[in-house]
């Protein structure tokens, strides 16, 4: 068994069956919020483990962490995936050992042209290893043992996506200024949302989906975290 660990809550769109074939370092959970019985069995035929369940990502991952902590207990490094994320498994490989090298408690890959961009940081700067910053966006993190075990008994199942990458690094010391970092030696693709709708947005049928900023902002009052912060890049390690 690995000590790297993968996990997505896949719908019927989902593009990681890409990092599900190949020379792994890592194995893969997946949670199904899906309606096609052919598409679960297909994942469940991939993956390391597969299960049937409604809800968002981290929703689902909660749900996992909390039922399975014996399966927990068996890795230290976690990286967690949307499941429309276009990378391959070469790049998942080498994100896990960037993560040890450098000592790092979550990360992410930058983004590649043709990427969804919310926040400019995240954007691929291919002079460099990687850029120290204080923010890891939430669609595709990585986390070492530590980090998410600071993270998770603060994550609220209300949440839906918004805030928790706020949440995860306040948990974690939002001061530090050398554990989090963007990985511009390695990129991937957030799909843009003119290719995503194409097809109805799976999870926009999530209870609670319309309202997902307004949960945060009242759970980020409620434990006392910043609900929105600015987003910095300190040093950078060039190639």
């Amino acid at each position: 068994m690995s000590k790297n660990f993968v996990f997505s809550s896949v719908g019927d769109n989902s593009n990681l069956d890409q990092i599900m074939i190949g020379d792994m370092n890592y194995d893969v959970y997946i949670i199904y919020y899906g309606n096609t019985e052919e598409t679960f069995e297909k994942f469940q035929k991939l993956a390391t483990y597969a299960k049937k369940r409604k809800g968002s990502k981290f929703q689902n991952f909660k749900y996992f962490y909390d039922t399975y902590p014996e399966i927990i207990d068996k890795y230290d490094t976690f990286f967690i995936l949307d499941d429309d994320c276009i990378i391959d498994v070469n790049s998942v490989n080498k994100m896990f050992d960037i993560l040890r090298k450098y000592n790092l408690k979550i990360c992410s890959p930058s983004l590649l042209p043709g990427s969804k961009i919310s926040h400019r940081i995240t954007v691929q700067k291919n002079d460099r290893i990687l850029t120290y910053t204080n923010f890891v966006e939430v669609s595709f993190p990585m986390f070492s043992r530590d980090a998410l075990t600071k993270f998770m008994p603060l994550l609220s199942y209300d949440l839906i996506g918004w805030g928790i990458d706020f949440l995860y690094i306040w948990c974690n010391g939002l001061d530090d200024k050398n554990s989090y970092a963007i990985i511009h030696d390695i990129g991937c693709i957030n799909p843009r949302e003119h290719i995503k709708k194409c097809v109805k947005r799976e999870l926009s049928l999530i209870k609670n989906w319309a309202m997902r900023d307004k949960i945060w902002q009242e759970y980020a009052e409620k434990i006392g975290c910043p609900a929105f912060y600015k987003l910095v890049e300190y040093q950078s390690i060039e190639k």
